[in-house]
């Protein structure tokens, strides 16, 4: 059971979904996320959600939220980056498996998301970690 769906908003108001089912609509044989890689380009916002908290990144300006509070992150103070900048979007998922034995004990899983940017071609990236 996933603790955390996602939602991408692309820039034509497409929403993707992702369902505790975790699979493609268009291909059964892909992960729901497979639909949004399609499309990487035309995601405007991303967000992790459960029925307490949500976790957004706006790849239109970079900035965050957590639970509706808006806030930034910059990968460096000093940093000027110029207006048109696509921000490109990070997401994945870090699963941490413990065992005793050949018997798994415990599983945790980290929720990446974030974005990256090039600038002057030097790639810099902000990502929130979500336990």
């Amino acid at each position: 059971m996933l603790d955390y769906l996602f939602e991408a908003h692309l820039t034509d108001g497409t929403l993707i979904q992702q369902t505790q089912e975790d699979v493609s609509s268009v291909r059964a044989d892909k992960s729901a996320f497979y639909d949004v890689a399609q499309r990487l380009e035309e995601v405007a916002f991303f967000g992790l959600l459960n029925e307490k908290h949500t976790f957004v990144v706006d790849l239109r300006d970079g900035h965050f939220e957590v639970d509706g509070v808006v806030f930034d992150l910059h990968p460096e103070p000093s940093l000027e980056i110029p207006a048109g900048t696509p921000y490109r979007l990070i997401y994945f998922r870090h699963h941490k498996r413990h065992f005793s034995g050949v018997v798994e004990i415990a599983h945790e899983v980290t929720y990446h998301l974030g974005w990256q940017i090039t600038v002057a071609g030097k790639n810099y990236q902000q990502t929130l970690a979500v336990k």
